[in-house]
């Protein structure tokens, strides 16, 4: 009886209807909340790294009566060169705690073919290596032209080249590491210059002589994000699951509706037409049919009428045929009322 009267509690139209709203209501959260993510990426600027290389020259020149002794240009005429004083220096900001460094000056000696450059002596001019003091340094050297020139006559005589092209590169690499915003870094530098010797302009001039990086480092934290449901917080996952979860429980009772709301099928809708309400009067024989479909064949076979009434706690069906009833008998419906 509790099951039966809960079960009625259930298909009352009121009850379904807040089984109902509370369905819309879960199944809008899971929705929503399926397509959230259920993290949110931080990212933080732990700090800024910069770094550079400076190439700083001068000429000291020949006699002359327009520049004086020495000059700072970013082009020199070749005739009145005598030598040049470079000064590289490299700075870093934070500075490196620990490091090396090396600074090479080379000369390339090569002949054009075609549109290829073929190289076909090198030499070094200078190699200056140390360590890196406050995340920097500085080295000087002087370049003599006079004896660069006697050194390019030379292997010119030697190879036996007399358009021998020369080339002077100064090249800087550093390593390092250090610390920026408590985060270990290790750095590599590196920095080519290029002096370049413009026979058909008459100049001196070189190439790249600054350069600079800049890294900034970053942090990245995933935060956990949360969810409020009806006024309860939790987990994105946890309310996910557990919105999808409710959404089908508040389902369960709409759908069980449904199915049972439907109409049974009709086990005697093919003879339905020829059935009569009344009690049969006295008999000789009574014959038992166990189915419908026996009911239905009998009445194929005799043509006869079937009647309906009530006898006792049964619904029965019965056709009379010389004498002998042949019924077909079930149970009542549940609150004893007839079936239609």
């Amino acid at each position: 009886m509790k099951k039966e009267k809960f079960a009625g509690f259930i298909r009352r139209k009121e009850v379904l209807g807040v089984f109902l709203i509370l369905f819309l209501v879960f199944a809008f959260y899971s929705v929503k909340l399926m397509s959230a993510s259920p993290y949110v990426v931080n990212t933080q600027t732990l700090g800024t790294f910069k770094e550079e290389g400076q190439l700083k020259h001068a000429a000291y020149l020949k006699p002359n009566e327009i520049y004086g002794y020495m000059v700072f240009r970013d082009e020199y005429p070749i005739s009145l060169v005598d030598r040049f004083l470079l000064t590289y220096t490299y700075s870093s900001n934070p500075p490196l705690s620990t490091g090396t460094y090396e600074v090479t000056g080379k000369v390339v000696y090569y002949v054009t073919k075609g549109s290829e450059e073929v190289t076909m002596w090198e030499g070094t001019l200078f190699d200056e290596k140390g360590k890196l003091q406050n995340g920097g340094f500085t080295v000087e050297y002087t370049l003599d032209m006079g004896e660069l020139d006697r050194m390019t006559a030379e292997v010119s005589n030697e190879l036996g080249m007399k358009r021998l092209n020369r080339r002077v590169i100064i090249t800087t690499k550093v390593l390092g590491t250090g610390n920026v915003g408590g985060k270990e870094i290790t750095r590599s530098f590196d920095h080519e210059v290029e002096l370049i010797r413009d026979s058909g302009a008459g100049l001196y001039y070189f190439t790249d002589t600054s350069k600079s990086a800049k890294k900034t480092l970053t942090t990245t934290t995933k935060e956990e994000v949360s969810a409020s449901v009806l006024g309860v917080t939790s987990s994105l996952d946890t309310a996910k699951v557990m919105t999808t979860l409710l959404a089908l429980l508040m389902l369960i009772p709409l759908v069980g509706y449904v199915y049972t709301s439907r109409p049974s099928k009709d086990e005697l809708a093919k003879i339905r037409p020829y059935i009569v309400k009344g009690a049969p009067g006295p008999v000789q024989k009574r014959v038992v049919l166990k189915t419908p479909k026996d009911l239905e064949t009998t009445f194929e076979l005799v043509d006869k009428p079937v009647l309906h009434y009530i006898e006792g706690e049964d619904e029965v069906f019965a056709i009379i045929d010389d004498g002998i009833s042949y019924e077909y008998r079930k149970p009542l419906p549940q609150g004893g009322e007839e079936a239609s």
